[in-house]
């Protein structure tokens, strides 16, 4: 759970400052995040590919990729809505550049996805229930992130949450969406980790 947790807070932490720091670095924002995630997609083939059989299995390496590469993208988007504050106005400077730099990462993740995938895919009898069982917390995660929007949206009038505009919400639902896929990853790679300690727990 510790290395799920690495992952997952690192690559929040980098989109957080990717949208920080944008306009102040020598290229866009989007850029330099898409050049980080494909730098590590080829560091993680190449290191799985050395690990050979004990490199983890095709879903599992699906995952690890996506926890990466949403966790970027949301990051990224939290903070940049928390920059344009509440009352976003779609088709403005500031909102293309948050678009570019959004959809830029967004292939950027797909692309790593690509190069790090399993060249000959492999999978075994876990893979479904295991499936299941991030399903239901990506379910559960969404969910509960809805209710707390929908309380939010429909009872707090003043302040930041009352300026929202539509645009802001529906960035809002986005971010929604994200944390499902986020839940769904990191479920069942607790899983896959649960697994693999009992298996060398029994092979001891």
């Amino acid at each position: 759970m510790l290395k799920i947790l690495c992952v997952l807070i690192s690559a929040f932490c980098l989109g957080l400052a990717l949208a920080a720091l944008a306009g102040r670095l020598p290229l866009p924002a989007g850029v330099g995040g898409a050049l980080i995630m494909l730098i590590a997609a080829v560091a993680v083939r190449r290191r799985w590919g050395l690990l050979a059989e004990a490199a983890p299995g095709t879903p599992e390496r699906q995952l690890w990729v996506s926890l990466g590469g949403t966790a970027i993208v949301a990051g990224h988007l939290l903070a940049a809505m928390w920059h344009i504050g509440p009352r976003m106005v779609m088709h403005t400077p500031t909102v293309h550049a948050l678009g570019i730099d959004s959809w830029t990462l967004v292939a950027a993740a797909v692309l790593a996805y690509w190069i790090a995938r399993e060249p000959q895919p492999r999978a075994d009898e876990r893979d479904v229930w295991i499936g299941t069982f991030g399903l239901r917390a990506a379910h559960h995660a969404l969910v509960a992130v809805l209710i707390v929007q929908i309380l939010a949206l429909g009872f707090i009038r003043e302040g930041w949450i009352g300026e929202l505009s539509h645009p802001s919400i529906a960035h809002g639902l986005i971010l929604a969406l994200l944390a499902s896929n986020l839940a769904d990853a990191i479920a069942r790679l607790w899983r896959y980790a649960r697994e693999a300690e009992a298996a060398d727990e029994g092979a001891e």
